[in-house]
């Protein structure tokens, strides 16, 4: 099973990157993945951005943060193949897991969100994977660790490690040189780095967020413009292990 999972697609950069350049290599991979909690503006998903990223060829999604920033995602989140933190409480609306068919071979996608410096109130991230893995019978298990820390992140990939077969993390934007393959066949990347415009500040116009540095005053949160960059990564998972992950990245012309 070939995957191309594509790091925070960020506001209009992020979305042209996938539009641009996800149809000419689509057909390497049986399955497409896509953080997409900042895909409308720097913040939320919309169902047009939805329908935007489904159309390039994004087969599933995953949120984070910022799932619920675009109250219309409501409409859609339970109908359609997306995941919110499986760490959130009961009731919450949308759905912790997929399973995905390819290749004859099942895969498991859920998410994970951290909880220092990020979402205290969520519950345990570790608890809620003993949860999910407890009672899916696929033979393929990937999980995306939206998280803040690094250290947070290895402590999930310590844990999981031989249990599931990918530990991608998202979230900082900031694309991480620590590619790792176990021995036990879990693949392993800290940060997969955001599809949108580095000419920024972790998507942010710079101005702006200069100003939250300079002053310590809330300031307006404006997505940048900018070059887009499509940052990913290629993994191939067969009978639940890893066989290998390479990081991915195009720039915009």
């Amino acid at each position: 099973m070939r995957l191309l999972f594509i790091g925070d697609v960020t506001a209009e950069p992020g979305l042209r990157a996938v539009r641009l350049h996800l149809p000419d290599i689509r057909d390497r991979y049986d399955l497409v993945l896509a953080n997409v909690e900042n895909a409308a503006g720097g913040k939320g998903l919309t169902k047009k951005h939805y329908r935007m990223l489904r159309d390039a060829g994004v087969d599933a999604m995953t949120l984070g943060n910022h799932a619920f920033d675009k109250k219309e995602i409501l409409e859609f989140i339970d109908h359609e193949p997306i995941v919110r933190p499986a760490n959130y409480p009961p009731g919450v609306p949308g759905k912790d897991r997929l399973v995905l068919e390819a290749t004859g071979e099942r895969l498991l996608l859920f998410q994970l969100m951290g909880r220092v410096f990020l979402e205290p109130n969520l519950d345990s991230p570790f608890q809620a994977a003993d949860r999910i893995l407890a009672d899916c019978e696929a033979e393929n298990r990937l999980v995306d660790v939206h998280a803040e820390v690094t250290s947070e992140k290895y402590a999930l990939f310590h844990y999981l490690n031989g249990r599931v077969s990918a530990l991608i993390g998202t979230h900082t934007h900031v694309p991480t040189a620590d590619a790792t393959l176990s021995t036990e066949g879990t693949a392993y990347l800290t940060d997969v780095g955001m599809t949108g415009t580095y000419d920024s500040i972790i998507g942010g116009e710079v101005e702006s967020f200069l100003g939250r540095f300079l002053t310590a005053m809330p300031q307006p949160f404006r997505a940048a413009k900018g070059p887009a960059s499509l940052l990913a990564v290629e993994l191939e998972l067969e009978k639940g292990k890893a066989r290998s992950l390479r990081p991915y990245r195009w720039d915009e012309p």
